[in-house]
Parts: C-alpha cells; sequence; structure tokens
C-alpha cells in the first residue's frame, strides 16, 4: 500500500491530431507501474491548438485520403488545453510529472509547466529535443531537471527515490539528468550505458480508446506500435538519428543501434494481441528492412503466427525481389519509402543519401510488382536548393509507377542535424528558432528561393507529379495563396481526388484517363 500512495502523471505534449501512440510513455508506464507507482496521463494529442493539425494538413495537399475526427474516428478536437491540464494537475495531484516530448512540441510543455508554476511541482522533461539541444532546454525557467539519452533507468532511479524519502531538490547524481539549482548552477551528470531494449515491453493502458485508431489507406484501424530496432545505421543529415549514435560512440564507446530478438519480439506482438488486438503493427523504426537478411528471414517465418496487417518505413535501396516477398507473405499492408531528393549529386553531397535515380527506380518497380501499397517520401527546401532542383524531384516522381501516394515534407531544421548547423552557418536560420511540423512552413529565409515560393510548392507537388504537363499553367497558379490561386487549386484537388483517392489503397487506377474531359472542370 505504501507504494500506492506516490502518484506520477505522465504527460505527453503533442502535434494535434498526431495519433501514434508514443512508444516512450508506453515503455515508461509499464516500468513504473511494475515498481507499484501510481500512475495517470496527461495526453495533448486531441487537443486543438492554432498549429495545424498536421494529419488533416496532410489531407489538404493530397497526401492522404480525406477522413473525419467527428465521424471515422468517433471524436471532436477538443479545446482548453492549458485548462484541461490544470484540471487533470489539481485532480491527480502528482508527485512527480515525467514529461516526454519531441521538438515540434516543446513549447507546448513548457506553456503547460508555466500554467502550473505556482503548484511547484517535481519534474523531469526528456526527449529527442532535450538531447540534441541540452543547453537550451534547460535554460528555460519553467525546467528545472531534464532527461538526456535514453530514459528507461533514468526515470526509475528518481521515481523511486522520491518515494523513499528523498528530497527533489537534493537529487543531484543520477547519470542522464541536468539539474537546475536554485541559485541557477546547473548540475551536468554523464550518460549512463545504453539499456537492452529487449527487457522493455510497453504499456498503452493509459491512453484513451480513440487514441488506439488512425486512418490508413483508406481504412479506419486499431494501430499498435512496434519497436523492432533502435537508431538508425544511416547519417542522413537532415535527420537527427545521427545524433544519437555520436553521442553514445563519443562517451561511451558504445553502438546505438540495437535490434530486438526475434524471440522477444514474438513475445511483445503475442502481449498485443492479447491485451489490444490490433488491427494494424505500425513498425517505427527508422529504416525496417536493413535487418540482415537472416534476421528477416527468420521474422517472417514466426510471424505466421499472427499475420497482422502492418505498416513499415524503409529505404529504396533495402528493396529486393526477396524482401519484397517476404513482406508478402507477412501481410504486410503498406509501407513508406524515402526518396527525398531527385538530383543525384544534391541527394549525396548535400543529404549523405547513396545510390542512382536508376537503383531507385528499379527498386520502385520491385514494390510496383509485389503489389503492396506504398507511399513515396519527398522532402523539399533544403539549404541551398533552388526550384529546379525541386522539379528534378518532381520529375523522378513521375516516372515511378504502382504507388497509392506521395508524402512531401518541408526541411525542418531539427536540433542535433547537419542541415540545421549549415543553415545557421550560412545565415538562413535564426539559430533561436524552434522548429514547426514538416507540414507547416519553412523556417530558413534563401536569397534563391523564398519561404512563400517552398510553401506553393509544396502544396501543389502532388498535382506536378499527377497531372499531364500541360496543365502546369494551372499549378502554377495554384501555388499563389491568392483567391485565385486558392480556387483553381480547390479545383484541381477536386480533380486529384476523383483520379487517385476515390478508394482505399487497394483501388486500381484507371489505366487510360480523358485528361482533356478533365480539364474542362478547371475552366
Amino acid at each position: 500500500m505504501e507504494n500506492k500512495k506516490f502518484k506520477i502523471l505522465l504527460v505527453y505534449p503533442n502535434i494535434p491530431g498526431m495519433l501514434v501512440l508514443p512508444g516512450a510513455i508506453g515503455i515508461f508506464t509499464a516500468i513504473l507501474k511494475k515498481a507499484g507507482f501510481e500512475l495517470d496521463l496527461f495526453d495533448a494529442t486531441l487537443y486543438e491548438e492554432d498549429a495545424p493539425v498536421s494529419p488533416l494538413k496532410r489531407v489538404e495537399y493530397l497526401q492522404a485520403r480525406k477522413f473525419s475526427y467527428a465521424k471515422d474516428l468517433g471524436f471532436e478536437m477538443r479545446k482548453d488545453l492549458i485548462g484541461s491540464f490544470v484540471k487533470k494537475v489539481e485532480s491527480f495531484n502528482p508527485d512527480l510529472l515525467l514529461i516526454s516530448v519531441l521538438e515540434d512540441a516543446f513549447l507546448q510543455g513548457i506553456r503547460l509547466l508555466a500554467a502550473i508554476k505556482e503548484k511547484n511541482i517535481p519534474h523531469i522533461v526528456g526527449g529527442v529535443f532535450v538531447t540534441a539541444a541540452s543547453e537550451k532546454a534547460i535554460s528555460y525557467p519553467q525546467i528545472k531537471m531534464i532527461g538526456w539519452g535514453e530514459g528507461e533507468k533514468t526515470v526509475l532511479e528518481l521515481a523511486q527515490r522520491m518515494r523513499n524519502g528523498e528530497h527533489y531538490e537534493d537529487i543531484l547524481n543520477i547519470p542522464n539528468t541536468w539539474v537546475k539549482k536554485e541559485d541557477g548552477t546547473i548540475i551536468k551528470n554523464p550518460i549512463a550505458s545504453l539499456v537492452d531494449i529487449n527487457r522493455f515491453m510497453p504499456d498503452f493502458s493509459l491512453f484513451e480508446k480513440v487514441r488506439f485508431y488512425r486512418p490508413m489507406g483508406g481504412k479506419i484501424l486499431k494501430t499498435i506500435p512496434l519497436e523492432t530496432a533502435r537508431g538508425c545505421p544511416y547519417q542522413c543529415t537532415f535527420c537527427d538519428s545521427p545524433m544519437w549514435s555520436k553521442i553514445y560512440r563519443d562517451s561511451k564507446g558504445e553502438i546505438f543501434l540495437r535490434r530486438k530478438s526475434i524471440g522477444r519480439l514474438m513475445e511483445e506482438i503475442r502481449y498485443f494481441v492479447a491485451e489490444y488486438s490490433p488491427e494494424l503493427l505500425y513498425i517505427i523504426d527508422d529504416t525496417f528492412l536493413a535487418r540482415p537478411i537472416e534476421e528477416l528471414k527468420e521474422f517472417a517465418e514466426s510471424y505466421q503466427e499472427f499475420k497482422i496487417p502492418f505498416w513499415m518505413n524503409t529505404r529504396p535501396e533495402t528493396i529486393t525481389q526477396e524482401k519484397g516477398e517476404l513482406l508478402k507473405k507477412m501481410n504486410c499492408y503498406r509501407m513508406s519509402i524515402g526518396v527525398e531528393c531527385g538530383n543525384e549529386d544534391f541527394r549525396k553531397n548535400k543529404l549523405k543519401r547513396f545510390g542512382s535515380n536508376k537503383e531507385i527506380l528499379q527498386s520502385m518497380e520491385i514494390l510496383s510488382k509485389s503489389g503492396i501499397p506504398f507511399s513515396i517520401n519527398n522532402m523539399i527546401g533544403f539549404p541551398d536548393e533552388n526550384r529546379e532542383l525541386i522539379f528534378e524531384t518532381i520529375e523522378l516522381n513521375r516516372q515511378f509507377s504502382g504507388y497509392d501516394s506521395l508524402t512531401v515534407s518541408i526541411f525542418t531544421p531539427y536540433h542535433g542535424s547537419k542541415l540545421r548547423e549549415e543553415a545557421i552557418q550560412k545565415g538562413y536560420l535564426d539559430p533561436e528558432i524552434m522548429t514547426t511540423h514538416t507540414t507547416a512552413s519553412s523556417l530558413l529565409d534563401m536569397p534563391q528561393l523564398s519561404k512563400e515560393a517552398i510553401n506553393g510548392l509544396m502544396r501543389t507537388f502532388t498535382m506536378y507529379v499527377g497531372f499531364p504537363k500541360k496543365w502546369r499553367e494551372h499549378i502554377e497558379k495554384a501555388e499563389k495563396f491568392t483567391p485565385e490561386g486558392n480556387a483553381i487549386f480547390e479545383k484541381l484537388k477536386n480533380i486529384y481526388h476523383q483520379v487517385y483517392f476515390s478508394g482505399n489503397q487497394f483501388q486500381k487506377h484507371a489505366s487510360s484517363i480523358n485528361w482533356d474531359e478533365l480539364e474542362k472542370q478547371l475552366k
């Protein structure tokens, strides 16, 4: 009974409407529940703020099919995020706040802490942004303790020591923490060794039932995230994943990339089936097919026990005929393929992504023949990119066949990424600016490509790929956020839905489309 008296409120600031369940909160829940703590959760996902609701922005820009939170998912986006959080804190009366946050929602987390400042509740704030920009994170007056690096051991040790009677402000020596003392002094503890990811099985029981459902390929599916590996073997300059490898290599001489054993994964999936009856597993690995082929074969064979449809993310160079057959055997429902840029030299020298366009086209051909629906990920607005380079990406995408949708993100200068550092050095980015989501707006000021131009190409990218070249005078008008531009954009959008999104991801697009007839709708 003594254990039940120590209360921990897990707090998940989030971009509005981003429905994938966070693995970190699930793992912390499992660890702390096993240790006997009383837990509750405040999840900001379903609260509408001034920021765009990202999934709806994807729909608006023809990167996903239409859906309704109310009609399809059964809830309305909520109001009064701050007031609801204050009520949760007052009703639960926690002894400790555990806040896990990504960079896009970090300032939301700061607002939440500011709203309960007078309550002076002990807290620890962690996540990718806090690890990438520890000095910046702890500089905010609302924050007294941060957790950098992996948090599994950190949160448990802090909670246990507080429960055992140690005063929060006297706990200064936990590895992976930085602590701000009353006089402003910051105690910077070293990072601990990497955890064994096979030890932790997430518990999502604190989340509301509506949070398990998400749109995917034209259906609404009960979805559970599955981490099969942690880390990435690649070094993309626009991504913050390489930061993790560098931190642990430099400080501990350890390799951050780890893969769960196949046996452990089967245990985890059995648990998910028993507890949640998922209709879709959402594999959150950076690059699922980067696993050695023998492990993929073992996984595919063991997975015959379930054959639950799943989504996964990978890169073109990881795709082979053999792997495509394994995915088909496993009942892969959908995958996303990161192409990002169509110019080979820019992709190699600026983004550190290797492989020729010919090789990418060969990979796409394999997928097209496999019959597995897939989406293609692109990115625009990189430092030093211009309109011509973006149209090379468009032209490469026009050569692909068999895909279900295109995803286009604006380069987002996340802390910890190489391209953020470059953008600052070249004067394209104010170093004090915090990132927003990749479907929002460009943050770079570049002489050759304005923010407005990037935003306009963002909303018309799929049109340039999917419509005939002779329509480009119409599409170019739709790049402009003017009454005329918005009007032609709406007409083009309606046609795109007719052609590409009239059914679910398994629809077969008409092989002979009368574009001349469709163009009459633009008059």
